[in-house]
């Protein structure tokens, strides 16, 4: 804004300047033609004199051989005095109580002899003189009020500074406090977001990783606990069962090391669950996807149960399409279909009736697992994919460990295969599995 109105109150003033100047000018011509007529034996100070009552609107200057400068007796007011520089010829020119200004002439406008003497002869309008008076005032002026302006927006930026380091630094500090609360254990820690911006979006962060980090702390202090259980319940017997062989209560045969083998196995089985876990959720299972005739699979998986479902007297019905290829890990789809399977014998033998089936869809590849035993409740449903969660004591098998369903669970995510639960009481329980055509 300062500078758009110092540049039209130049613009103005120049305007006015030309106009003023064009009627001020003075021809060299003219002043020789005057002094052509004057007496030249006219001393210097007279000669002044004649040519300022002859050109009273111009102020004239005498420089003689010494660069000393003699002005006309009726400009007592100014003060000349002449500077030497290489080109041209300049003047400081002081009016009283008026500011110093600066002239350049580029050529002397006249020589004069006088008295075997020579002299320069200067001139220039007295307008002109005010003119650079009044622009020196305006650029003082201008400088003052870019001054002030300058200081007042120095202030400005100083409060807009220190308002915008303490807008930004605080919830930075509140963040950085946090943080040293979630290092010494404090997993609730929060940080209260009132805002929508970049700032509130880092404080977010902050909250949904520490929610994070505290449902990943209960997890492991639960998954501690479960293991503990699980692994307890095996070794009590073991142990229980070698110390009656050690003292003769209870003969030390092949039925017995049997029951041994069998705990060990159990224990074995938990390991290895454990780890299968732990690899899917922290993704770093590798996958080995191939080209798999699903048909061909899900035939050896119906060979393999028709002698438990005859054994368990249970209907096991087949629908398998023919010739059903799909790019998928074959060891870990079997892993899936195993557990779901044998899920369905477990808890769901009470049905007489065990259903599995492969069908192409519009919306893939479908494998369903379907058994019309007792069913789960909703109640269940939300816990079924959780670690150690058993549904109810199976009539079959009283070791469940309860990690089949979370293993299918984290494969099925992995493999991007959606894993679809729907079940009711006393109707069954039916495991979906999509396998698109991108999976």
């Amino acid at each position: 804004m300062s500078v758009h109105s110092a540049s039209n109150a130049f613009t103005e003033f120049n305007q006015q300047s030309a106009v003023m100047m064009s009627s001020d000018l003075l021809d060299e011509d003219d002043v020789d033609e005057t002094l052509n007529k004057l007496d030249s034996a006219l001393p210097i100070p007279k000669l002044l004199k004649q040519l300022s009552t002859l050109f009273d609107k111009q102020l004239f200057i005498i420089v003689d051989e010494h660069n000393q400068t003699t002005l006309p007796e009726s400009a007592k007011d100014y003060k000349a005095q002449y500077i030497t520089v290489n080109n041209g010829h300049q003047f400081t020119i002081s009016q009283s109580k008026q500011r110093l200004l600066i002239l350049q002439f580029t050529h002397t406008q006249l020589k004069l002899d006088r008295k075997a003497k020579k002299y320069k002869l200067f001139w220039l309008p007295k307008q002109l003189l005010a003119r650079k008076q009044h622009e020196s005032m305006m650029m003082q002026n201008l400088s003052d009020q870019f001054m002030l302006n300058l200081f007042g927006l120095s202030i400005i930026a100083a409060i807009l500074s220190w308002f915008g380091a303490w807008y930004f630094l605080k919830p930075l500090s509140q963040l950085k406090n946090n943080f040293e609360n979630i290092e010494k254990g404090h997993l609730d820690t929060r940080i209260d977001v009132n805002n929508q911006d970049e700032v509130s979006d880092i404080l977010s962060s902050f909250n949904r990783l520490a929610a994070w980090l505290q449902g990943l702390h209960q997890q492991y202090k639960q998954m501690n606990s479960d293991l503990s259980h699980e692994l307890r319940t095996p070794l009590n017997a073991m142990q229980s069962r070698i110390e009656a062989m050690e003292d003769g209560i209870v003969p030390i045969s092949k039925e017995q090391l049997a029951l041994l083998s069998k705990e060990l196995t159990s224990i074995n089985q938990l390991i290895d669950d454990l780890s299968l876990l732990s690899l899917t959720e922290s993704n770093q299972l590798k996958l080995q996807p191939e080209e798999v005739n699903l048909s061909e699979l899900m035939g050896r998986l119906k060979t393999r149960y028709t002698l438990q479902a005859q054994r368990d007297g249970v209907t096991l019905i087949s629908e398998i399409q023919e010739n059903i290829f799909h790019y998928v890990d074959e060891l870990r789809l079997r892993q899936i279909l195993i557990n779901l399977i044998d899920n369905a014998f477990k808890y769901g033998a009470d049905g007489k009736k065990i259903q599995i089936t492969l069908t192409r869809a519009s919306s893939g590849i479908e494998i369903v697992i379907q058994d019309y035993g007792k069913g789960i409740s909703l109640e269940q449903q939300r816990s079924i994919f959780e670690r150690f969660y058993r549904v109810q004591t199976s009539r079959t098998d009283n070791n469940s460990l309860g990690l089949g369903l979370p293993i299918c669970k984290q494969l099925t995510s992995l493999m991007g295969i959606a894993l679809e639960l729907k079940s009711d009481l006393n109707q069954g329980t039916k495991f979906k599995l999509t396998l698109s055509c991108s999976s």
